[in-house]
């Protein structure tokens, strides 16, 4: 498995790396899981750290979604080439994903709309000259 330096110097021939197994695929992703979760984890809890307040996480949620939009039009993309290529299975499988991404932006559209502060509620004033008899 070529390491990122050697996958980018393929790129630029045109090439890209094929892994031959499920297990080299599995192997690889468990890899990058392993080597970039702790560093993920950390690096949000501390930022969700210094949220102070509703409206505080607009700007990461908005930004979230836009970033949820692109994965899925990728995802689409992908699924509808592969059905065209004739690879059924996999392109349902990308379809799937693709229905999953998108029911995660409508639940994130939904967290960034609760982070809108509600309308204050008006006071009704008891007057006593329009109180019923």
């Amino acid at each position: 498995m070529p390491n990122s330096i050697a996958r980018f110097f393929m790129g630029l021939m045109g090439r890209s790396w094929v892994y031959e197994s499920v297990e080299d695929i599995r192997e690889v992703i468990a890899k990058n899981h392993v080597n970039s979760q702790d560093k993920r984890a950390r690096t949000h809890t501390e930022g969700a750290a210094r949220l102070t307040d509703a409206p505080a996480f607009q700007p990461g949620l908005i930004d979230l979604h836009d970033e949820l939009h692109e994965t899925w039009s990728y995802l689409v993309g992908l699924a509808d080439r592969a059905i065209e290529l004739g690879h059924e299975t996999l392109g349902s499988t990308l379809a799937v994903a693709a229905t999953t991404t998108r029911h995660t932006l409508g639940h994130v559209a939904t967290a960034a709309e609760a982070t809108v502060p509600a309308p204050a509620s008006p006071v009704a004033k008891h007057d006593p000259d329009r109180a019923s008899s």
